[in-house]
């Protein structure tokens, strides 16, 4: 009798332990470690909707030597940066852990349509992937960021390592090419400058400058030269009547 008591005894462990087993594996297969995992090289267009612009569409579109970037009807250079940080940021996401999986939950994650930055990123015209991103936050302890992540078609949030709420929920000048100017000093061999209808011409000759009325102070220069390596603007004139045609501005920063 003791025997088959103790038969049953072992056979009752063995049942709870096999479906604790067979529970723990179902609740790890359903939990993605790789949330989103893209080759980069084969997208062409991404949608963003940042928090920032209050949901807004941005669309940001690979062209044959540059990344484009359009909201509404302006179309401009994308910051390549910019773009590059995003499509770093598309290869490979994983999850840290479920933060949560009901959609009562959603807003205290800001993952709602409403309160985050959808992204939508195509390959041609097949959705790749649709997901939200939501709130940050930051461990000053551990000097690490957090940030809160959605699939639209999905319930549960997601909470990944890094920066991903800041990189895709910046507004639309944040993405644009603000370069006016950028050259390499060293490749120029002759300056114009035209100043109320008079013209000064500088004209190098091997390692010196030259001007109309003789020597160029080479500090005074120097500075100069310097100063026209990368020239940034800082606002952009979208009504601006000379440029109505998108178009046209747009052949012009191509």
């Amino acid at each position: 009798m003791k025997n088959k008591t103790l038969v049953l005894i072992f056979l009752t462990l063995l049942v709870v332990f096999l479906a604790s087993q067979f529970a723990f594996e179902k609740k790890t297969r359903t939990f993605k470690t790789e949330l989103i995992q893209l080759d980069t090289t084969t997208i062409t267009t991404i949608l963003l909707y940042p928090k920032s612009d209050n949901q807004a569409e941005i669309l940001l579109k690979k062209e044959k030597k540059f990344w484009a970037i359009s909201k509404g009807n302006v179309t401009n250079k994308a910051n390549q940066e910019a773009v590059t940080s995003i499509l770093r940021n598309l290869s490979l996401i994983k999850t840290k852990r479920v933060a949560a999986k009901s959609p009562d939950k959603w807003a205290d994650y800001d993952v709602e349509e409403t309160s985050g930055s959808r992204v939508k990123v195509y390959a041609g015209d097949k959705l790749l992937e649709d997901f939200i991103v939501g709130r940050f936050n930051f461990n000053q302890q551990t000097q690490q960021g957090v940030s809160y992540i959605r699939l639209v078609d999905g319930d549960e949030v997601y909470a990944i390592d890094g920066f991903l709420s800041m990189t895709m929920g910046q507004g639309f000048e944040a993405y644009r090419n603000k370069d006016i100017l950028k050259i390499n000093k060293n490749n120029l061999m002759q300056i114009s400058i035209n100043t109320l209808g008079a013209t000064t011409t500088l004209k190098k000759n091997g390692n010196t400058w030259t001007q109309d009325s003789g020597p160029v102070d080479s500090t005074t220069l120097s500075n100069y030269l310097y100063g026209l390596q990368q020239v940034v603007g800082n606002a952009f004139a979208d009504d601006f009547e000379n440029f109505q045609s998108n178009d046209l501005l747009y052949k012009t920063l191509a």
